[in-house]
C-alpha cells in the first residue's frame, strides 16, 4: 500500500512540475533615451519594442511609444506564464517548422521608429538584486533611401 501512495505522490509532483504555468520574463524593463548626433534629446519620437517567446507565443508583439520632452521613455517588463510542457511542445513545434538551427526562447528588439538611422547604441545594466536596464540610442534623420 505504501508503494502505491509513493507512486501516486511522485506522479502528482511530476504533473505539477510539467503543468504549472511558470512566470517568464521575455524582456526586462528598460529606460530608453533617444538623442541625435549632437546629444540633444528627441522629444515626441516613436520607439518600437518587438518581443516574442517563440516556444509559448506563435506571433511577435509590437508596441510603439512616444518619448517625453527629455527624449526618454520607460518600457515595462514583458512577461508571460507558460508551463514546462507547453514550452517543450512549443520548442518542438518551432524546430519542426524552422529546422534544427532555430533557437527556442525569447527575443526582443528596441529601436527608434520612423525616418531615423541608428548611429550608436549603449546598453547598461545596473543593480545588484534587481537589474535596471538602460538604453541610449543615438540616431540621425535620413532619407528613406538610406534606411
Amino acid at each position: 500500500m505504501s508503494k502505491k501512495w509513493a507512486f501516486c505522490l511522485v506522479s502528482i509532483l511530476v504533473l505539477a512540475v510539467l503543468l504549472y504555468p511558470e512566470r517568464l520574463t521575455i524582456v526586462p524593463a528598460f529606460h530608453v533615451k533617444l538623442v541625435d548626433q549632437s546629444g540633444d534629446p528627441l522629444a515626441n519620437t516613436a520607439v518600437s519594442e518587438l518581443w516574442q517567446h517563440n516556444c509559448a507565443q506563435r506571433l511577435e508583439t509590437l508596441q510603439q511609444v512616444m518619448t517625453n520632452t527629455q527624449g526618454e521613455v520607460d518600457l515595462p517588463e514583458r512577461t508571460l506564464r507558460a508551463s514546462l510542457i507547453e514550452r517543450t511542445l512549443g520548442c518542438l513545434r518551432q524546430i519542426s517548422r524552422e529546422g534544427l538551427g532555430t533557437s527556442c526562447g525569447s527575443h526582443f528588439s528596441i529601436v527608434a521608429a520612423g525616418d531615423l538611422k541608428e548611429v550608436a547604441r549603449t546598453e547598461t545594466v545596473a543593480g545588484v538584486l534587481k537589474s535596471k536596464h538602460s538604453l541610449l540610442l543615438t540616431v540621425k534623420h535620413c532619407n528613406p533611401e538610406e534606411l
